[in-house]
């Protein structure tokens, strides 16, 4: 084929190519959805410790730079004054070498502070995480053993309670329809005792090991991206100024501009939420532990343990930290658990009219609405994940659709919706550009 015929026919043999290939791809997944999954599963297990060590480094990152400064500002030596005295003994002669020497010095001063920076924040993460684990370890085996020993007894006074219960024939017809249930239930376990315990046991044997090996595979995971974390946050800005290169010799000047601008903006909604938020749920759960040690309530770490961790879902979270958490404070005291509910309510309103708008500020921009959506919506999609992370998520997308509505209401020469939006509603009276 000569070059006059693929200059000529260039355009259309692209169309050819990139039907064809559509064509492959669709039969591929209609057909053959076993290679995509396949592969895609394949490439996720390998990009697996990246992905954790891109995480780590990226939470890391704040506690890295702010050691680093700490450092940089307490091993500052005076170097301006080392060059200036080198240049009065001997200026004529030494004044390029000197800055040139001097330069290198401090490559090599910021290149061990951040060496020591990051492995002190590797330190710290460990020391962090080896804390919680032996402050609550402990106390969380020692209530769960309680629940388990005391759980018995709790239902044999319930059923007592059900039995001593005197109000007229709707009480006896409520009693004896619990008490055929017991009965039924005893009947089902000991029917599934004696004919399914040991295909039960035999699953759960299998289980256990494919359990256990998947919590060495994401221990594996973790130590690798421990690891790969050190790499990504010791050269941080060489990625960053190696994707800014990829961008600019992709793409126009304009659209560059335009994807920097993005990936600034979701790196700022992403760090100041996941962090804001994590920092908001240990102060909450500092306060429930609190509240429970003093006033002597059962089980007080461990609910105090839920109510942070679940603290950090918006939204949702408060409910459903505070419902496992009441249960298990009523199989002790019934007016305790009435209290602690009061107790979460309260510390909830506190915390999303005062904390948190403190530590979070208006990092979404979203209404109720649609925080709500994004949490069921990602949560549905990604599982716990996707509730995590599914607010700041659907903030970016927001935000792309709202600069682009105004856009084209400017576009259409219709900016006064805009004006008229923002005096009934509020929010920014420009958007980015």
């Amino acid at each position: 084929m000569d070059k006059g015929f693929w200059k000529q026919n260039k355009i259309y043999l692209l169309m050819i190519a990139v039907i064809a290939a559509l064509i492959c791809i669709i039969a591929l997944l209609f057909f053959r959805t076993d290679i995509f999954v396949g592969a895609i599963r394949s490439i996720a297990s390998i990009l697996t410790p990246f992905i954790y060590g891109f995480v780590i480094a990226y939470l890391l990152r704040p506690v890295s730079l702010r050691i680093e400064n700490v450092l940089s500002g307490l091993l500052r030596l005076g170097d301006k004054g080392l060059v200036k005295k080198a240049q009065v003994k001997n200026e004529s002669v030494k004044k390029e070498s000197v800055k040139k020497e001097s330069v290198k010095k401090k490559s090599v001063k910021k290149g061990r502070i951040r060496t020591v920076s990051i492995i002190l924040s590797i330190v710290f993460m460990f020391a962090a995480i080896i804390c919680l684990l032996l402050l609550i370890l402990p106390e969380l085996i020692a209530s769960i053993s309680s629940i388990i020993s005391e759980l018995p007894g709790a239902i044999e006074k319930f059923q007592n309670w059900l039995e001593n219960l005197d109000t007229g024939a709707a009480g006896h017809e409520v009693v004896n329809y619990t008490n055929e249930i017991i009965t039924t239930v005893s009947e089902k376990i000991q029917s599934y005792l004696e004919s399914s315990l040991m295909p039960a046991l035999q699953t759960f044997m299998t289980t256990l090991t494919s359990s256990f090996m998947s919590i060495v595979d994401v221990l594996k995971n973790f130590g690798l991206g421990c690891i790969i974390s050190i790499y990504f946050l010791f050269d941080w800005e060489k990625f960053g100024m190696q994707a800014k290169m990829v961008v600019y010799s992709t793409f126009s000047a304009k659209a560059a501009d335009w994807i920097r601008e993005e990936a600034r903006y979701v790196d700022k909604m992403f760090s100041g939420f996941i962090i804001g938020k994590i920092v908001d749920s240990v102060i909450i759960g500092l306060i429930c532990f609190a509240f429970t040690a003093v006033f002597g309530f059962p089980y007080a770490l461990l609910v105090s343990l839920i109510v942070g961790v679940t603290n950090v879902i918006p939204f949702f979270g408060p409910y459903l930290g505070a419902i496992p958490s009441v249960l298990l404070i009523l199989t002790e005291s019934t007016s305790k658990g009435i209290i602690f509910l009061i107790f979460v309510i309260i510390l909830q309103q506190v915390d999303g009219n005062v904390i948190g708008p403190k530590i979070l500020g208006d990092k979404l921009g979203l209404s109720s609405f649609w925080i709500l959506f994004s949490i069921l919506f990602f949560g549905a999609l990604w599982g716990l994940p996707g509730m995590l992370v599914g607010a700041p998520v659907f903030a970016v997308l927001y935000d792309l659709i709202r600069r682009g509505v105004f856009r084209g209401l400017n576009y259409q020469n219709r900016g006064y919706l805009k004006d008229q939006y923002h005096e009934k509603y509020g929010g920014e009276t420009k958007e980015k550009k």
